[in-house]
């Protein structure tokens, strides 16, 4: 069940993982365009949204490691 559910949400999560964030979204020279009807084909960032989203996860890792910092130290 769980297998199945992955394998569903996949291709449209994978646009936003880190390293196909970088892979595909910050080291290509030209837009990378998918043959119509491809269906394991997922939809990439563009350069600059991949940075951002880049930002945005380490802006939130860094917020959530502040935060327990400051909850665990005294």
């Amino acid at each position: 069940m769980a297998a199945q559910f992955v394998g569903a949400v996949a291709p449209g999560a994978a646009g936003y993982m880190p390293v196909l964030i970088i892979a595909n979204s910050l080291t290509t020279t030209k837009p990378q365009d998918c043959s119509p009807g491809s269906a394991l084909c997922p939809h990439f960032l563009s350069a600059w949204a991949g940075l951002g989203m880049l930002c945005l996860y380490a802006a939130v890792v860094l917020g959530i490691g502040a935060w327990l910092l400051a909850r665990r130290d005294a």
